[in-house]
Formats: structure tokens, C-alpha cells, sequence
């Protein structure tokens, strides 16, 4: 294992966040579904359609609502292509959540949260019984606030026993990644390649190559982080996971949670410049590719977070701005230090209100804010 070099110890409390505050956002929220229904949130989105009746644990935006909507007709039974109309979305149909991530791990950083900034929607494709077909990853681009000039984004799929699930057969790409770029795959085409290879802990789906590569000018360093710079445009694209037996249900899966027995977790990460150096959200697993030397700066916690319980990766349910280029995000968005200090418990909508003045706007993802 290779020597990692660390900073200074240069840490200084600057939030007194609660030791125990787990910096969640989501949550699970438990349905029980007599007969085929679909479910929309609080604004009308649809959050599932079609569901088979069953318990479901829908992952959401912590304070959001659920309605249960009765269907009349059942969806055709059929293999055509495109015909699938069970499914789940997270956090809904067409919506985005934002995903923010900090490049200088183990070191605290300048708390901006926009070294690798994008949109993710998570969609599950069931059978009429409620099996899982395939996962889906769409990933929208947004901003690189990072100077390394090679980062990647991948999907783990871990459980309770650390073993590799093996669920996946093979995954298709909407665009020509070059997943050699960080990760040893089988190609099957430019487009259709196997899940990272000798995994034993961890089911590993490659993302992305380089992320760089989803902005229309690669010159550039940083993309959309500063105010002084011209916009960049962004292609969004899709990865889906086909699923290799179909004999797993949608209840057998979670989302960016604690490990559980009999339950499959879904975690998404980056890779900054080697495979081997993982930024993870607080209290998910590494894979057996991350140097676990980084830990050393951290210890005695290996859970991603600091001494003083700062973190690397920031999700919230909405599209919402990302700050500037040196402007942390708590000066961006007062209410975020009250929510972390306040363990979550107040200001779970810590995006509003904010300084318009320390977020990017040249470019609008279909922001609330």
C-alpha cells in the first residue's frame, strides 16, 4: 500500500456540531400499499407509479409527505422495450437531488462544498411483483471546483455481511464514459461494460470515467464555481445497473443508509485522481480499492466525518445552488449552521433563505432557490 502524505494539522472548530449528528437529510418513510397505487409528494411529483401492493420504504427529503394514489388501470403486461411502468424514483420523476462534495480529504478544505457538484436521479424499474429490473443513474452535470484534474463517480452496493452481492450483470451507458480511466471492467461495447472487477467487500458500478469529460470545454479548471468565468455547458446522461437474477424486491434495497441485515444499501461516492482515494457520505462503506492510510487523520473515526464531525459530501432532495469558489457554504446559507449545530433537529430547509451574491447563478439546474 502506497505512503499518503497529509496536511498539517491545521483543524479548527469552526461549527460546534453534536458529535452524534449523522448530517442526514433523507429519510425512509414506510407505505403500506393495498392495491396497485401510485405516490406523489407534497408538490404533486411522482415519487412511484404503479405499485404492486406491498411495504415500501420511500426514501425523501426529511419533512416531507407522501400521498397514496389509487390506480384503475393495471400497466399491460408486456417485454417490449420501454414498457416497464413499476417504478420508484428518488427523489422523484424528472427531479433532481444535489450531490456536493469537498476534494481535500482527509483535510477539512475550504468548506465550500463545490470541488465535484452535480444532480443525481435514482430510479428503480420493478416488475409487476415488485422485483428489481434495473437501477438507473442519471447524473446531471453541474460545477468542478476542484484543481485535480481527475475525478470520478461511482455507485457501491454493500450489505450487512460485507460480501459482493453480485446482483448486477452488466451496465449500459448513455455516453462513451471510459471507465478504464479509474476502474478494470469487461467492455462488452463502448457503451455496455461489467461492474468494477475483483470486488469481494462491494458491488462497485462505475459512474463515470472522468467527470471532466461531461462539460462541454475540458480547458478549464474550475467549472462553474466562479462568477468571473463564462458558463460552461453540461450533457446529462445515464447509467443503469441491469440486474443480473431479477430475484431482489424493491424493499430488499436502501439509499445512502446505515448498514442493515438482509438489505442491499445503495451508496454514491467519488474518486479524486486516484482509484484508491474514496470521498464517502458520513457512515457509508469504503471500497476495498480505498487506502485506508487516509483514516489515519481521522482516527480514532473511520466513518468520513472529522474530529469535530465536519464532512466531505453534502446531499439534499432539492436542486439547489451551489456556492461560489472559496465561500462556505454556511456563509451561503445562514440556516445551515443552525440545522448542524442544531443536530438537524431545526431548519431542515437550511437552502432558504440565502446570500443570492455567494452562490453561482450563471447557470440555472431548475433551482427552488
Amino acid at each position: 500500500m502506497s505512503c499518503v502524505k497529509f496536511p498539517e494539522d491545521t483543524y479548527k472548530k469552526v461549527l460546534d456540531v453534536p458529535a452524534d449528528f449523522d448530517w442526514k437529510t433523507i429519510e425512509k418513510k414506510t407505505l403500506t400499499i393495498t392495491q396497485l397505487s401510485s405516490v406523489l409528494n407534497e408538490t404533486g411529483d411522482t415519487v412511484a407509479s404503479f405499485l404492486p401492493p406491498g411495504s415500501y420504504d420511500i426514501t425523501i427529503g426529511k419533512g416531507s409527505t407522501l400521498n397514496i394514489v389509487q390506480e384503475t388501470v393495471a400497466p399491460a403486461m408486456t417485454k417490449a422495450p420501454g414498457a416497464v411502468k413499476q417504478r420508484v424514483y428518488f427523489p422523484a420523476k424528472n427531479k433532481f437531488a444535489t450531490l456536493m462534495f469537498e476534494d481535500l480529504f482527509p483535510d477539512k478544505g475550504d468548506m465550500d462544498m463545490n470541488d465535484i457538484v452535480f444532480g443525481l436521479n435514482v430510479q428503480f424499474d420493478l416488475d409487476v411483483q415488485a422485483r428489481v429490473l434495473a437501477i438507473w443513474f442519471h447524473i446531471q452535470p453541474r460545477g468542478i471546483g476542484s484543481s485535480y484534474k481527475k475525478i470520478g463517480i461511482a455507485a457501491n452496493f454493500t450489505n450487512y455481511s460485507n460480501t459482493n452481492p453480485g446482483i448486477t450483470s452488466l451496465i449500459y451507458s448513455d455516453e462513451n464514459l471510459n471507465i478504464s480511466n479509474f476502474f478494470s471492467v469487461d467492455y462488452l461495447s463502448q457503451y455496455i461494460y461489467s461492474p468494477e472487477k475483483n470486488t469481494t467487500i462491494s458491488e462497485v458500478i462505475p459512474l463515470t470515467g472522468d467527470y471532466r469529460a461531461s462539460f462541454a470545454d475540458t480547458s478549464e479548471l474550475f467549472i462553474n464555481v466562479r462568477s468571473i468565468d463564462p458558463a460552461i455547458a453540461t450533457t446529462n446522461f445515464s447509467v443503469a445497473a441491469d440486474m443480473l437474477t431479477k430475484n431482489n424486491y424493491y424493499w430488499d434495497f436502501t439509499l445512502f443508509d446505515e448498514p442493515l441485515p438482509n438489505k442491499i444499501n445503495i451508496d454514491v461516492f467519488t474518486i479524486i485522481n486516484v482509484r484508491s482515494k474514496e470521498v464517502h457520505f458520513k457512515g457509508q462503506k469504503a471500497t476495498e480499492r480505498f487506502n485506508r492510510q487516509y483514516f489515519i487523520y481521522t482516527m480514532p473515526k473511520t466513518d468520513f466525518s472529522t474530529l469535530d464531525n465536519w464532512v466531505w459530501a453534502i446531499i439534499s432532495d432539492k436542486s439547489i445552488r451551489h456556492p461560489l469558489e472559496f465561500v462556505k457554504i454556511f456563509n451561503a446559507y445562514p440556516n445551515f449552521k443552525k440545522w448542524a449545530e442544531g443536530g438537524g433537529a431545526t431548519n431542515i430547509g437550511w437552502y432558504s433563505p440565502m446570500i443570492i451574491d455567494s452562490l453561482y447563478n450563471k447557470r440555472n439546474f431548475s433551482y427552488i432557490n
